[in-house]
């Protein structure tokens, strides 16, 4: 008579291995999900402070300097730049992870200020856009 040792000895090993390649899946599934998970937070956090200085620029009527200083950023003749670091706090441009940008745009109309407000990382890559849109107050009315 055959001993069935070997048989449910390779049996075993056959089942070690189907589960060592699920495991492996599942926790590359996981690490995806966390960075995706990640890269939304980020993209999130990015529209919530250009929505914040969309509002604090039509708070200022837009004045980009005073709305600068309020966003803790600088005005450079052509756009208001706010610098932030990996946890989103307002730091120099040279420790800067994130970049918000606000740009005047050319509305067509004499009482419509626009603007365009930018979010991007230092690598380059673009988190959010948001256009920005109000109505000036005309000094002679």
């Amino acid at each position: 008579m055959r001993n069935k040792a070997p048989l449910a000895l390779m049996e075993q090993l056959v089942m070690v291995l189907v589960f060592a390649l699920a495991a492996a899946l599942c926790v590359q599934a996981f690490v995806l999900a966390d960075n995706r998970s990640r890269e939304m937070e980020n993209r999130d956090r990015a529209l919530l402070e250009a929505q914040n200085a969309v509002e604090t620029l039509k708070s200022c009527g837009g004045d980009y300097r005073a709305a600068a200083q309020l966003c803790r950023g600088t005005w450079e003749d052509t756009a208001v730049q706010v610098f932030y670091d990996e946890a989103w706090q307002t730091v120099e441009e040279d420790r800067a992870v994130y970049t918000l940008t606000i740009a005047p745009a050319a509305s067509g109309h004499p009482l419509l200020g626009r603007a365009e407000v930018s979010v991007y990382e230092t690598e380059g890559g673009q988190l959010c856009t948001l256009p920005a849109a109000w109505q000036e107050v005309d000094a002679y009315a």
